[in-house]
């Protein structure tokens, strides 16, 4: 699986002994010298550096997925004996926070790596790339665009940098309205993805290389730059920017569904987690690739355990995993387990969506479903515990099934087990496991979710689009015209066969394959200010259902998991404008209630 960072080593390796020596090139002192890009090598080298950032703990490493994600509707940090301090988790921090610092100048160290290549790059012809010229700009877009939809994810507004910063005088710039920022994005995706019409044939090559010639998710294809359009189409079309952007999400995600090159993974390889769901996170954990499904499309990789000298490693499943704390079993991984999934995630795999009318005064009528794969999987059906048979040894104790069905349990995000990562010995900050940034899954919904929009009201293609996710993941399927039975028993709005009920059903579906991937204030934000804060406000909610249990989606004030409700303002919709930027760009502007 990490067969790519290897080579990219050795391409980094051969570009430091090239005639373009990068040790004699002051780069950023001396803009007007010798270029250091000269061959494939050393661009392939160059392109290298832009990929790496991604990897960085205050990006894909622990931050993008951890502090500044938690604190949301199905995801919160669990420090009970922290939860009066100051924390992005629990929305009470300032702008000087570290991790909302080390994010952004992490977000604009890609930027400025991607701007430098680019200017390189352009002084280039395409012989001396190797005939790779364009490939090679289109990755370096690709990236650029990325690093700017996390800008517009988690701060809404921030300076547009096209070029290099090579001092001060480069820093001063305004914030960006979103508008600009999303327009930079599109063209920098369009260049790597082509142009598509309506029936998701391209009619314009993009210059990325195509899937099965790159043969590897750790390197931005066609149809991952697609993809990524898509995404991005997707988000322009919500709050606050309301863009009328569904028929080009609608038309990119078609895209890569008709080029044949990706497909859900159906095979199993553990027979204790039988589904091909399992099987792609199994193989994030394990180093290995799928390249005949392809449904990992982008993944930022991670190498080694950090206790060597190159350190390429992240916190994924450690972080974010099952918590393991004993010290004296070599044999199971240390895992600190700083976040819990909500019982709001967990209830959401238990609605029954049955075709079918359904009659609400049948006897004792069964309104939960319990066979969707993935609720057990995102959310860990078991716990490390000591082994007093056998000293110094820990061993899985998998939940009673009685009490895994209960709604106020407690556990933890299971979708990156460190018990997979095959890198020896197991390190307690560091693991190998790679991180996904765009999966086939996403392209399917992201398909329906357009499709419902442009239409104003469910179709077949936007159903069977759901339907391929949902019969993965073992989860019954759904038909035009359907009603819950849940809607019916609880006179709950969710009825599919209405435009508002299939959102609901939508956002939700995307919650149950998605949860911990996406930036999920992002997913909240989108649909509009005020389902972004009625989201986080139930972690509070004390509504009593007709099985007479109080707070089995909500917690009790005094609980941690409810301390980001309680401290919600209408401010911590973005992040604040950080400190470190404010002090070298007296003109950026902060954002409204910072």
């Amino acid at each position: 699986m990490k067969l790519m960072k290897k080579i990219l080593y050795i391409f980094l390796l051969a570009a430091l002994c090239t005639s373009c020596d990068f040790l004699d090139t002051k780069v950023y002192d001396n803009p007007e010298g010798d270029q250091p890009l000269c061959d494939e090598t050393s661009c392939m080298a160059g392109l290298t550096g832009v990929y790496d950032v991604l990897g960085a703990s205050d990006l894909y490493g622990q931050n993008l997925w951890g502090d500044l994600d938690a604190g949301s509707d199905i995801l919160y940090h669990e420090r009970s004996y922290n939860k009066d301090k100051h924390y992005v988790s629990l929305k009470k921090y300032n702008n000087t926070d570290q991790f909302v610092n080390g994010t952004w100048q992490s977000l604009y160290k890609g930027i400025n790596r991607a701007n430098d290549f680019l200017r390189q790059l352009a002084n280039l012809s395409d012989a001396q790339c190797g005939g790779k010229k364009n490939m090679f700009e289109a990755e370096a877009r690709a990236l650029r665009a990325l690093y700017y939809m996390n800008l517009v994810a988690y701060w809404g507004e921030a300076p547009l940098r096209l070029e290099t910063t090579m001092d001060l005088s480069h820093q001063l710039l305004e914030k960006a309205p979103q508008k600009d920022l999303y327009e930079q994005i599109f063209q920098d995706l369009m260049f790597g993805a082509g142009a598509v019409n309506s029936e998701g044939e391209v009619v314009v090559p993009g210059h990325c290389w195509p899937a099965d010639k790159l043969n590897t998710p750790g390197r931005i294809s066609q149809t991952t730059a697609q993809a990524l359009l898509a995404r991005a189409y997707l988000w322009y079309a919500g709050y606050p920017t309301y863009g009328n952007t569904w028929q080009q999400a609608r038309n990119y995600a078609l895209a890569v569904m008709k080029s044949g090159l990706h497909d859900l993974n159906k095979a199993t390889i553990d027979l204790d987690y039988p589904n091909g769901y399992h099987t792609v996170f199994i193989n994030m954990c394990s180093n290995r690739y799928d390249l005949t499904a392809r449904e990992s499309m982008f993944e930022v990789e991670f190498y080694g355990n950090g206790l060597e000298s190159s350190n390429e490693s992240g916190k994924v499943g450690l972080y974010n995993g099952i918590q393991q704390t004993a010290t004296y079993d070599p044999d199971v991984p240390y895992a600190y387990g700083f976040y819990r999934p909500t019982h709001i995630l967990m209830r959401l795999y238990d609605k029954k969506y049955a075709v079918g009318p359904q009659d609400p005064k049948a006897d004792k009528p069964d309104y939960l479903e319990r066979n969707d794969a993935r609720k057990w999987w995102n959310i860990a059906d078991y716990t490390w515990q000591k082994d007093n048979e056998a000293k110094k040894v820990t061993k899985k104790f998998f939940t009673a099934d009685d009490k895994r069905k209960k709604d106020n349990l407690k556990s933890f995000p299971g979708k990156w087990r460190a018990e997979y990562d095959p890198v020896r010995p197991w390190a307690r900050n560091n693991s190998s496991i790679n991180f996904p940034v765009m999966r086939y899954s996403d392209v399917l919904l992201m398909f329906a979710e357009a499709e419902v929009e442009l239409n104003q009201g469910a179709t077949q293609d936007a159903v069977d689009a759901i339907n391929e996710v949902r019969e993965r993941a073992g989860a019954s399927p759904i038909a035009l015209g359907d009603k819950p039975d849940n809607a019916i028993a609880q006179n709950d709005p969710s009825d599919i066969s209405t435009l508002d009920g299939m959102r609901k059903f939508i956002f939700e579906e995307r919650t149950r394959e998605l949860c911990f991937e996406l930036p999920r204030h992002m997913e909240l934000r989108r649909h509009g200010k005020d389902f972004f804060k009625e989201r986080i406000m139930l972690l509070v909610s004390e509504d009593e259902y007709p099985n007479s249990q109080k707070h089995i989606v909500g917690y009790d004030r005094d609980d941690v998991a409810a301390v980001p409700a309680i401290n919600l303002e209408d401010k911590h919709i973005y992040l604040p404008i950080p400190q470190c930027e404010l002090s070298t760009n007296t003109i950026c502007g902060q954002n409204a209630g910072w």
